[in-house]
């Protein structure tokens, strides 16, 4: 598959029964619809460091891309920006065709980090835990 961010052609990874796509250039990772949730379920931390030590970054031959991401499963569909969070926003590049996601380098240990921070608040007191550190960021503005 090709890289939407830099061309280079990613590597098909199989991690926690899920087989994401790397690109080894950019570091960006494609997520297909529903394996993010996926990962979440896992606890996993550090996933992405993970698959750099245990993969590195072997030369890649990059291509010339024109204008806009676009989806690498559905070729020619502009990717559109969205957030995506439970307790901190990361943006991210998704498909509205096929609801596939690009993470750039830092992006999925970022969103596993704070599914990790949801599930601390969630076992220290729920929803009362939760709008309390919502209004801690907000009197911190």
């Amino acid at each position: 598959m090709k890289c939407p961010k830099c061309g280079g052609l990613t590597a098909a990874i199989n991690t926690h029964s899920v087989t994401l796509d790397k690109c080894h250039g950019c570091d960006g990772i494609w997520l297909d619809h529903g394996e993010l949730e996926q990962l979440r379920n896992t606890a996993t931390q550090g996933l992405e460091e993970d698959l750099e030590q245990q993969f590195g970054n072997p030369d890649v031959t990059l291509e010339e891309l024109d204008g806009y991401l676009r989806c690498p499963r559905c070729d020619d569909i502009g990717l559109r920006t969205h957030y995506v969070s439970y307790m901190k926003p990361v943006r991210v590049d998704l498909c509205p065709s096929c609801h596939g996601m690009w993470l750039d380098d830092k992006e999925l240990d970022s969103l596993l980090k704070d599914k990790k921070q949801l599930d601390n608040v969630k076992v220290s007191g729920g929803m009362k835990a939760l709008l309390a550190n919502l209004a801690k960021k907000f009197k911190a503005k």
